[in-house]
């Protein structure tokens, strides 16, 4: 099937920054450097909770940040359950939420463990066993209800696993530019780590940001703003970032592929941007549709790898009735 969009036309509108001092204390101060009022926005909006996990993966409830659609404001059927990408946050689905919920639908956006503007401080463990946990501790503590998991990028790992583990908490999932057939962190597994750190650091870095800023969109031209990049960046400046990355990146990340076959007899929507250079759909869109025989495949035209921010409308008429 295919979900075609307008062609791109002008970059999102900009406001007008908030005085640092309006910011809670765990906002980065690069948030001053943020223009785009859907970012603002949506930050101004963001919730903490305490989330209570297991002794091994924090000393104590992990200060949890989230959007949830205000109560009331939300229509029938079960939460979309949001999560973003590697080293991101839920600022991630600025441009998506406002017309899921003029669709009539409750979004819950978290961001997860190690990633976003969840604590790190109190977390002795970042790996993907302890993201799945404290993914599962939130939808039970603070969502309450069975959730649709909608997951983008290495998001739709984690989405995926939570679909495969937590069914009670997640029968129903969307799969968004998935990467889910590349397991783990590769080579930076088993670096020292001294190594590692200049490893993460580089990756923090604004040019790096700026180089997979350009590659996440088809018309980078439009999209792939300075300011885009600062939204993407923001997690950097979170007391924690490097320790949270460096033992996410030591401990190998996260492997799905192998368990995908359990998903084989549940309906998934898989959505995938046409042009993404990411992972592009002509290798991995087959290979995942013969793993999940009753999944239904969407193509977004004029998209890369970020249709949730290059073509947010189309997206979101796919997830209305999902």
């Amino acid at each position: 099937a295919v979900a075609r969009g307008i062609a791109p036309r002008a970059a999102p509108r900009a406001s007008a920054t908030i005085a640092p001092a309006a910011w809670p204390a765990w906002m980065p101060a690069d948030i001053s450097l943020v223009t785009e009022r859907a970012a603002l926005d949506l930050a101004r909006s963001i919730q903490t909770a305490d989330v209570r996990v297991d002794d091994w993966i924090a000393h104590g409830p992990v200060r949890t940040a989230f959007y949830r659609t205000p109560a009331g404001a939300g229509g029938a059927g079960a939460p979309l359950l949001l999560l973003h990408g590697f080293d991101s946050s839920c600022l991630e689905w600025r441009r998506l939420i406002p017309l899921l919920e003029a669709s009539g639908r409750t979004v819950v956006a978290p961001c997860v463990l190690g990633w976003g503007f969840t604590e790190r401080g109190a977390v002795r463990d970042f790996s993907a066993a302890a993201k799945l946990a404290h993914l599962a501790a939130f939808c039970e503590q603070v969502v309450g209800e069975p959730v649709s998991v909608v997951g983008t990028s290495l998001g739709a790992a984690y989405a995926a696993q939570l679909a495969i583990r937590h069914e009670r908490l997640a029968p129903r999932l969307c799969l968004v530019d998935p990467q889910v057939l590349v397991d783990g962190t590769g080579p930076m597994a088993s670096l020292p780590r001294p190594l590692a750190e200049l490893g993460v650091n580089v990756l923090g870095s604004r040019w790096l940001r700026g180089v997979a800023n350009r590659l996440s969109y088809r018309a980078p031209e439009t999209f792939a703003t300075a300011d885009a990049m600062e939204v993407g960046r923001l997690p950097v400046g979170c007391d924690g970032w490097l320790d949270a990355n460096v033992g996410y990146m030591l401990s190998g990340g996260i492997a799905v592929s192998a368990d995908l076959g359990a998903l084989a007899e549940r309906d998934v929507l898989l959505v995938w941007g046409r042009d993404d250079g990411i992972v592009p759909p002509a290798d991995n869109a087959p290979r995942l549709s013969a793993l999940l025989p009753r999944a239904r495949l969407e193509y977004v035209d004029e998209c890369g790898h970020v249709p949730h921010l290059e073509q947010p409308a189309v997206l979101a008429r796919l997830l209305a009735a999902f």
